[in-house]
């Protein structure tokens, strides 16, 4: 039975092939649903929907709900909190007796949010992470090594993910660039399969921590048959030096925010994105310049999430303030939509009418080893400005000529972007770092102006 049960290509078949259509058509009713349920019981969206004039019966097609449902971001949640002391900012559904787990955002963006779950919206999440799991190749019996922060809202759906799979699950402690030795060494000794959510920066300093233990980090990593990566966007030449540092390791990316449930994950599709499951959270872009809704959930723009079915703490058209690229086609395995997280919507800085994210500067700067760590930020100088200001720390023990390295960084970045750039050198200290494991890659001196 369990040889049977490992070769299923599907976790769940009927779900996960639905087509586009009839995924819209559950989306829909869903959203009908929960938009009524909230209204009833939440007060942030009484609230809300009282000063927008909506009453839950209007929405009745796609266009009501476009037209009608107003988006939020964080910032009106931390206003309400302030506001009336409710540390679920009015969002709680349910009585605070069917709670089974809270967590914090990681406070990224600023002052952290609470989230919970009832045990059906664990349920609801963990076979979300099962699924997409099982889709990446992940299988019953591996030893996984989970490194997620426990804080984190990913700790009890990668725990809970790895039951339900029959995973043999090591769990480490705290996954922070400074424990890279500590993880290499456990590495070493428990031989895991797969290392799920590690997060990028981490993934590249475990070779390094290897190659000074004495070891060769490919001959070590080649063992590992997988790890998926979070917490920032992962560039084609991360991609790229992962699998070469991890010897062959295949690498699945997945990102969002613990709010969304539209997290998205690389499966076994041979697609440039990462499915997020359409029965169970909503999409769409929002221009993050005009604040308006594209006419499809396609293209670049805010990444705006409803879930469909989350009864304790429900977000219903919230603005993430993710940037996001969504593709407008859907993959011959399945209807559910895809597409990739590419940065944070306010981290975007504009150089002679082009928009730069530190996505585009990190792939470029990845492909030299002096600065494969990625550490770095960009720097907003105005809203609009002629030249990108860089700020790079390098690797002391790779670079011998600073001023060279800074010239052709210079070059291969112009020649890849068409604008003017201007680096500048850095500490690895004096890259921001709002979180134990973000680097903030972006830094706003235009207010400063």
């Amino acid at each position: 039975m369990k040889g049977a049960f490992a070769m299923k290509s599907y976790w769940d078949q009927t779900i996960q092939t639905m087509r586009p259509e009839e995924v819209r058509e559950r989306q829909l009713k869903l959203l009908r649903r929960q938009i009524q349920y909230v209204y009833d019981r939440a007060p942030f969206y009484r609230d809300l929907y009282d000063r927008h004039g909506l009453k839950p019966h209007q929405i009745q097609t796609w266009d009501d709900f476009r037209k009608r449902v107003p988006v939020f971001h964080k910032d009106d949640l931390r206003d309400y909190q302030k506001r009336t002391g409710d540390p679920f900012s009015g969002l709680l559904c349910v009585p605070r007796s069917q709670l089974v787990g809270l967590w914090t955002s990681s406070g990224t963006t600023g002052l952290p949010t609470l989230g919970a779950y009832t045990r059906t919206d664990m349920a609801t999440a963990i076979e979300y992470m099962t699924r997409s799991y099982w889709d990446a190749g992940v299988r019953p019996g591996q030893r996984a090594f989970l490194i997620n922060i426990n804080f984190h809202w990913l700790m009890p759906l990668t725990w809970g993910m790895s039951r339900r799979l029959g995973l043999r699950p090591l769990l480490f402690d705290f996954g922070h660039a400074m424990m890279a030795e500590r993880i290499a060494q456990w590495i070493l000794d428990y031989r895991p399969d797969v290392i799920p959510s590690i997060t990028t920066e981490l993934a590249t300093l475990v070779p390094v921590a290897l190659r000074k233990m004495g070891y060769d980090p490919a001959g070590v990593l080649q063992d590992v048959k997988m790890i998926t990566t979070m917490g920032e966007a992962l560039t084609d030449t991360a991609r790229s030096n992962l699998q070469l540092e991890w010897g062959g390791v295949t690498v699945r990316d997945g990102a969002g925010c613990g709010e969304g449930y539209v997290w998205m994950f690389e499966g076994s599709c041979e697609h440039p994105g990462a499915h997020y499951w359409g029965d169970i959270g909503y999409v769409e872009v929002l221009d993050p310049d005009t604040g308006e809704i594209t006419g499809e959930p396609v293209g670049r723009g805010e990444l705006v999430a409803s879930n469909l079915l989350v009864q304790g703490v429900p977000y219903v058209r919230f603005g993430t303030e993710d940037y996001v690229e969504i593709y407008d086609d859907h993959c011959e395995r399945m209807g559910h939509p895809y597409g990739r997280i590419l940065g944070r919507s306010n981290w975007r800085v504009r150089v002679r009418g082009e928009d730069f994210l530190p996505y585009d500067v990190e792939n470029v700067i990845q492909r030299y080893p002096e600065t494969r760590k990625a550490e770095f930020f960009i720097t907003r100088e105005a809203e609009m400005q002629d030249t990108l200001t860089v700020s790079i720390a390098y690797d002391r023990d790779l670079t011998r000529d600073p001023d060279k390295l800074l010239q052709s960084l210079s070059h291969a970045l112009e020649n890849e972007l068409r604008v003017p750039v201007a680096i500048t050198w850095v500490q690895p200290s004096e890259i921001p770092r709002p979180v134990p494991h973000k680097l903030q890659k972006f830094v706003d001196r235009s207010k400063n102006h």
